[in-house]
């Protein structure tokens, strides 16, 4: 008798809940078929795309991309990340796609999982996944685990409790032990050859009690693999046919999800008791952090955090102490085996257990790396707050430092002094040898300009050849005057005078600078820049090379 891999309602009761974009996908000679989607994922779409083509829902470039990695993920026969940008309700975004290949005796599956990286959501319920899963199995299905010749290795108690043997009468024999000879010969090869082959078999099969008396079961036997693809054990999940059917088809394809999360999710998994020692710890360390499963078991899982931010623990003990609450975002930095970091995102849940009638308390760590995440968000905010060319930073970030600034400065306090920089003829340079040229003459410009004051005066370009100098301290503003200030003038006047030569073409310019003062010319930063502006044009209308005050221009 075969089954459909997953029903619908199956899917819809697994996915519908998660804040995801989750497709299941069935490939059909050298295309993908959507089988179901998810309540989210109707978001995408104008109208349902079950039973559509791939090619009849995207464009062209997106199909490309989507169906390079959905091929490899089925080549590789394991799944698969990628990131992509994609519109999603007149919104650009970046999301991370894992692509799991499920193959299902001559048809393969695709189960994809979309989300945003640059704002990820939590991971809802996924905290929870190893041990309801793990329970809900264990209540309903007779388990059983055999070594790679058949010999049981283990067995739960409702299979003792069906089979009515003990687990000392069945560990270390065969399943031989409950057959009640119904099948043909030809029946269990076929099946040895299925599950040897490393594929997943299905069926149902006739067994008999120690006592003599037959029960049927519907069978799952799913072969586990080593790192290096053996087979080293045979996992054997029993359902009763007549009692509980329909938990049986509910629960074979929760079984699935959580082999298939357990062993083919990118996400580090960790559980920890309440001292932070490690009870369980996903496949993924060993990929991705490279510690064997054995160096972490029953250590204390934080030496895995680096000191960058080793600090959380403290909050995680003032969290498990809030009866309102259960799970707290955070961002960890963790150690590779090797000594090098990953930043990850991680959800991080308290789970209260009872244990022979005494209360524990866990931890469940989630974490999915976000190192390339983090670099992006740095490099765009260092975008955002610099200019492109030049790499000093930009009017926005004058804009922010200026308020910090000033409200430090008290009424008796030092001045803050501000120049207006504007280069003289600039545009002749651009008509003569071409904006190429502009641009890396505005390069040498801000270059000599931090050549010409020391470290810790900060230098902004506004656009063009604008660019302005904030000094702080300035103690010997007197008579509308600062020794200071005309003192970095002068040396910036004089690397300016000595030039420089780009492809033996020597420059040597001149600049007109408008100087105003905080707070004698104005209390913020657009008043101080409105008169530094004022006094700039004036130092213009005197000629090249020249500079004016601002208490100049409104006495």
């Amino acid at each position: 008798m075969s089954y459909p891999i997953i029903t619908q309602k199956q899917f819809h009761l697994l996915y519908d809940l998660v804040d995801e974009y989750v497709f299941f996908m069935r490939k059909e000679g050298n295309t993908f078929i959507y089988e179901y989607i998810n309540k989210k994922a109707e978001e995408i779409f104008t109208e349902n795309p079950q039973g559509k083509r791939l090619e009849q829902c995207f464009s062209d470039f997106h199909c490309k991309l989507i169906f390079c990695h959905y091929n490899r993920a089925t080549m590789l026969k394991q799944s698969v990340s990628y990131q992509d940008h994609h519109c999603i309700k007149g919104a650009t975004s970046v999301n991370e796609t894992t692509v799991i290949p499920i193959f299902d005796e001559e048809n393969i599956y695709i189960l994809a999982t979309t989300k945003e990286v640059i704002k990820t959501k939590e991971m809802q319920d996924s905290t929870y996944i190893l041990e309801s899963y793990r329970k809900g199995v264990n209540d309903a299905a007779l388990v059983a685990m055999t070594n790679e010749e058949g010999i049981i290795v283990m067995v739960n108690e409702l299979f003792e409790k069906t089979s009515q043997f003990n687990k000392e009468e069945l560990i270390g024999k065969s399943f031989w032990m409950i057959n009640s000879h119904f099948h043909e010969k030809n029946f269990f090869e076929q099946l040895w050859e299925t599950i040897q082959k490393g594929e997943i078999w299905r069926g149902q099969i006739r067994n008999r009690t120690k006592y003599g008396s037959f029960y049927w079961v519907d069978a799952t036997i799913i072969p586990i693999s080593n790192e290096n693809g053996i087979i080293e054990k045979y996992l054997t999940i029993q359902f009763d046919n007549t009692e509980k059917k329909r938990i049986m088809t509910e629960l074979r394809n929760i079984e699935r999800s959580f082999k298939l999360i357990t062993e083919h999710s990118n996400d580090l998994i960790a559980i920890t008791d309440e001292n932070g020692f490690l009870l369980y710890s996903s496949p993924s360390h060993e990929t991705i952090l490279k510690y064997e499963k054995e160096e972490l078991l029953g250590t204390y899982y934080l030496q895995l955090i680096a000191k960058g931010s080793s600090a959380f623990w403290g909050d995680v003990e003032i969290f498990s102490a809030q009866e309102d609450k259960n799970k707290i975002r955070t961002e960890l930095l963790l150690k590779t085996k090797d000594g090098s970091t990953i930043w990850t995102d991680t959800t991080i849940t308290t789970v209260q257990s009872t244990v022979d009638d005494e209360e524990e308390k866990w931890f469940v760590f989630v974490s999915r790396e976000n190192t390339e995440k983090r670099a992006l968000e740095d490099q765009l905010k260092f975008l955002a707050f610099h200019d492109s060319l030049t790499g000093l930073p930009n009017r926005r970030m004058f804009n922010e430092n200026m308020i910090e600034a000033t409200q430090k400065v008290s009424v008796d306090d030092a001045n803050i002094g501000l120049l207006f920089i504007d280069g003289d003829n600039f545009k002749e340079i651009n008509d003569q040898f071409g904006h190429d040229m502009g641009d890396r003459f505005l390069k040498q410009f801000a270059e000599k300009l931090k050549e010409s004051v020391q470290q810790d005066i900060q230098i902004y370009r506004f656009g063009g050849d604008e660019f302005i100098i904030v000094v702080e301290q300035i103690h010997d503003y007197i008579d509308g005057k600062s020794v200071k200030l005309e003192s970095i003038i002068q040396s910036i006047q004089h690397t300016f005078k000595k030039g420089w030569t780009i492809e033996n073409n020597h420059f040597s310019p001149t600049i007109s600078i408008g100087i105003s003062i905080f707070p004698n010319d104005g209390p913020t930063a657009n008043e101080l820049l409105e008169n530094a502006d004022m006094a700039l044009y004036e130092a213009k209308k005197l000629g090249k090379n020249n500079y004016v005050y601002a208490s100049t221009v409104h006495s």
